[in-house]
């Protein structure tokens, strides 16, 4: 079973070691806040404001002004993917087995929708919320007006990571070693792919970058399904963000990100950070970084 993952197997490549051990000895980047969340998950921006899930069953709200917590809401158990859609903010709640409908406004939840076992991410796209169930192999849909899922989809072993993008829906399936195409207008698999230890979905305006538990970024061809580039980055990526035109990759396992430069699909940057980065969000003007054993991190993108 996946949560985080955090400190996965030996199981990097030699030269995705080679690339790690180069990026402890970058020069860091001094944070310029960091904010005790509670344990970090998945960071988001959206509706005007910064969101992150913790470790202690709530989902955060950040005030960037004050580099501080301005709101804690409950958002069932183990709470990790977040996504808005619909005026509202949807969230993975692994143990619970649902996704759970917040009112951002409100700070409210307004339903606890139950999904497939062990939700990990969600997305929203074609009207609807969607939810990767890493132990059912499925991905749900949930009607925004019906509050329920009212599809489920049998995908890859267990789907990870999820987007909305090229008017499909996307889900990277860890164990299956595919990304997996979904046709919302049918609720059918639609295409697939061959991503080893896929595990993350970013898309930027041409191009989905998935980060492979083995060390590397695979950036996909939307329309062809091919693999186009394959970029060695540090152990574990994981939830990558795309930030003023280029993909900036938490590397879990080696507290790291790699800035990927996609004119060279190369890594122009490693940034050394705290211990465990999970999950990256663009926000204020800054970049915020999710950690599993350290706080939230505000970084200058200049560094």
């Amino acid at each position: 079973m996946v949560i985080l993952r955090f400190k996965a197997v030996a199981a990097a490549s030699l030269l995705a070691v080679v690339v790690v051990l180069s990026a402890r000895g970058a020069a860091g980047a001094e944070p310029l806040a960091k904010v005790d969340i509670g344990g970090g998950g998945m960071v988001l921006a959206a509706g005007g404001s910064l969101w992150a899930t913790d470790t202690v069953n709530r989902l955060v709200q950040i005030d960037p002004a004050a580099n501080a917590v301005a709101a804690k809401i409950p958002a069932g158990t183990r709470p990790l993917g977040i996504a808005y859609g619909a005026r509202s903010l949807w969230i993975a709640s692994s143990f619970s087995s649902a996704v759970i409908r917040i009112d951002p406004v409100k700070r409210k939840v307004i339903k606890r929708i139950g999904v497939g076992i062990s939700p990990y991410a969600v997305t929203f796209g074609a009207g609807a919320s969607w939810a990767s169930n890493e132990l059912s192999d499925t991905v749900s849909r949930i009607s925004t007006r019906k509050n329920k899922a009212v599809a489920q989809i049998r995908v890859a072993t267990q789907p990870n990571g999820i987007t909305s993008a090229f008017g499909a829906i996307w889900v990277a399936c860890l164990r299956g070693n595919r990304v997996i195409r979904i046709n919302p207008a049918r609720n059918r698999v639609s295409g697939r792919v061959t991503v080893p230890a896929a595990d993350w979905i970013t898309a930027s305006p041409d191009s989905l970058w998935v980060s492979s538990e083995r060390g590397r970024i695979y950036r996909l061809n939307p329309k062809t399904l091919k693999v186009i580039a394959t970029i060695p980055v540090g152990a574990n990526p994981l939830a990558s963000a795309w930030v003023d035109g280029e993909l900036w990759v938490p590397n879990i396992d080696a507290d790291t990100l790699s800035v990927v430069d996609p004119a060279t699909n190369t890594v122009r940057r490693t940034i050394p950070v705290g211990d465990g980065p999970i999950a990256v969000a663009s926000f204020a003007g800054d970049v915020w970084v999710t950690h599993e054993r350290d706080r939230l991190w505000r970084l200058s993108k200049a560094g």
